[in-house]
Parts: structure tokens; C-alpha cells; sequence
């Protein structure tokens, strides 16, 4: 039962990842310059996990890595609405040893969940410093 929500992200990461191919058929007319400039599509919102109680207390602890893949933490707590969307997830990060870490808010569209229950965060480990902090 602990594999269906992260194996749930991990497909929707997959699924929102796809690659799209372009062809063009060749002309004998010169094309004429290009003005405008290519729009950029903003990515899909992700939507908030939902975890049972079970979920939410085995990801307490869980290693939070950054978008550059270093290890910034860990998850303190998880908040969840009545239906079990998480609403906002908790972690201590920074510090050495378990000094001088800060707790964090991170809010769902900026985490997913791994198939290894690990938090890997949509910043990076400088963007991670700067979310709004939590006091103890």
C-alpha cells in the first residue's frame, strides 16, 4: 500500500515530461523571417498529494533533496486538509549535526514524493535557504 502514492507522482512526473515532434514539409517558396518570438508554456501545476495517515507519518524523517540533488534536509511534519491533501509540508533544513537547522514551509506544488519516499524538492538548494521560515 506504501508504493501506490509514489508510484502515482512518479508516473505523473513521467507523464508530464513527454516530448513532442515537430515535421515540416519542405517548401519551394523562400519562408519569410521570423518576428515573433516563440512562446514559452508555463509547466502544469502539480496537484497536492494525498496521503493517509499511515503515509504522512512514515515520510517524517524523510531526506529532502533539491532540484540540484543535494541533501537539505529532512521532514519535520506534514499538514493535511480533512480529505488527506497535503496542504503544506515542514522541513528542517540546513545546520550540521542536527545544529543550527531551520524549519521551512514548503507547499506541495514545490516537492514531490520519490518511489523511495524521498522529498525531492522542484528548488534548488539556494532557492531552499530562502522559503519562508517556521518557528519551533
Amino acid at each position: 500500500m506504501k508504493w501506490i502514492v509514489p508510484t502515482a507522482a512518479a508516473l505523473a512526473i513521467a507523464a508530464s515530461t513527454s516530448a513532442f515532434a515537430q515535421t515540416t514539409t519542405p517548401s519551394t517558396e523562400p519562408a519569410p523571417p521570423a518576428v515573433t518570438a516563440p512562446s514559452v508554456q508555463p509547466a502544469p501545476a502539480q496537484s497536492a498529494p494525498m496521503l493517509t495517515e499511515a503515509q504522512a507519518k512514515a515520510l517524517i524523517s524523510a531526506t529532502v533533496v533539491s532540484s540540484d540533488n543535494k541533501n537539505v534536509g529532512d521532514v519535520a511534519a506534514i499538514q493535511r486538509d480533512s480529505d488527506g491533501k497535503v496542504t503544506e509540508l515542514q522541513a528542517d533544513i540546513g545546520g550540521f549535526l542536527g545544529i543550527g537547522k531551520t524549519r521551512v514551509r514548503v507547499m506541495p506544488s514545490q516537492f514531490t514524493v520519490t518511489a523511495d519516499n524521498k522529498i525531492l524538492l522542484t528548488l534548488t538548494a539556494d532557492q531552499a535557504k530562502e522559503l519562508p521560515k517556521i518557528e519551533k
